[in-house]
């Protein structure tokens, strides 16, 4: 369906691309206000204006004009982020996952995806918490030991995940609660452990969160806690946990072995070690100290052993529609209603440069 000039698209790709209004303003040669009442919908913008906005963010005039036909509300987008984080870069992060999703709905118009299979679980209490944790384990047939691939089980319970360089620093994860859920992770500087961790932390919010706006401390703990509990069940990791103390006092030889085995951080073991009440509130603070004096807060010692995990969901779909249906990536940007170098920009990917020994793809060379 499509209607008259839809400020909000202009918002969206502006946000996608990081500009401000200022920016965008310079690069057309408007004020920032007359920009911003275009937004808002007060008034349409004339033709070549248009035209000109479309070329500054990367997409067909056509973009301002669609409607998007499964709109995200608030309670559908759930971030793994400090809570200190900025609300400019949750706008930037909330783009960029709108722009995936979009590109997501492409591919499920083309391609035959996993069926949605997140449970859905109320919860009050930490148990509460623990036993969603255990049925979603349960339902997928992980059973109890360390998970080799979490990208892989988010992937086969319906969800497409994207790695991308475009986060903020200040958040992990992005995921929107749609029928085929979109989850992006920042792939800039987090350990794999850490990735790990927070794809657990977007299924969480996707199992315990559905119609709950996020975003709070209580359901940020609450999501951590379903995180901790599904990577590290309960019964097996209290004997774990206990493996890790000699005496009083922490051992690390022993937590370091327990991080290679079930591929959590140090950090995580810690954290969930208070949890199962192996480890005392002291403890807890003496293993926390004692990472950060030896520069081991964020990124862990052991941490380049690991191989961080690549979703396959999307790779694969790009890689049978360009062999299997001749759908090249111009024609899904062109679907998309934006501009080949857009898609490029969200899938991480250099743009291909021109051959001129090779035929060329109008669309994606005059339209780029």
């Amino acid at each position: 369906m499509k209607t008259d000039f839809l400020g909000q698209n202009l918002r969206l790709a502006r946000l996608f691309h990081g500009l401000t209004l200022q920016d965008l303003a310079e690069k057309v040669g408007k004020s920032k206000q007359y920009l911003s009442r275009l937004e808002s919908g007060l008034e349409p913008p004339t033709e070549p204006l248009e035209h000109a906005l479309a070329d500054a963010v990367a997409v067909l005039p056509e973009f301002f004009r669609q409607v998007d036909p499964m709109p995200i509300y608030e309670e559908q987008c759930h971030f793994r982020k400090q809570l200190t984080t900025k609300t400019a870069l949750k706008q930037v992060a909330r783009a960029k996952g709108e722009m995936f999703k979009r590109l997501v709905a492409v591919l499920d118009r083309n391609l035959h995806f996993p069926s949605y299979g997140f449970l859905h679980e109320e919860v009050a209490t930490p148990e509460d918490i623990e036993q969603a944790a255990e049925s979603s384990r349960s339902a997928w047939g992980l059973g109890l030991g360390p998970i080799s691939n979490m990208s892989r089980v988010a992937e086969h319970a319906g969800a497409v995940l994207m790695r991308t360089d475009g986060l903020s620093d200040e958040i992990d994860a992005i995921s929107f609660a749609t029928r085929h859920p979109v989850i992006m992770l920042n792939a800039h500087g987090k350990s794999a452990c850490r990735t790990r961790f927070a794809v657990a932390h977007e299924i969480g919010h996707l199992t315990i969160h559905i119609g709950v706006q996020t975003g709070d401390r209580l359901t940020e703990n609450q999501a951590n806690r379903f995180a901790s509990a599904f990577l590290m069940p309960r019964a097996y990791f209290i004997k774990e946990c206990q493996r890790a103390l000699r005496g009083s006092r922490l051992n690390w030889a022993a937590i370091v072995d327990i991080k290679r085995n079930w591929r959590v951080s140090k950090a995580a073991i810690l954290y969930r070690g208070r949890q199962l009440g192996v480890f005392s509130e002291d403890q807890y603070r003496s293993g926390v100290i004692t990472l950060r004096r030896h520069g081991e807060a964020l990124q862990e010692r052991e941490d380049h052993e690991f191989t961080p995990e690549e979703p396959e969901l999307l790779r694969d779909g790009l890689e049978i529609l360009a062999q299997q249906c001749g759908m090249s990536k111009a024609a899904i940007a062109q679907a998309m209603l934006v501009k080949p170098k857009l898609l490029y920009k969200l899938l991480g990917e250099p743009q291909p440069e021109l051959d001129a020994g090779n035929v060329i793809d109008l669309f994606e060379w005059f339209g780029s």
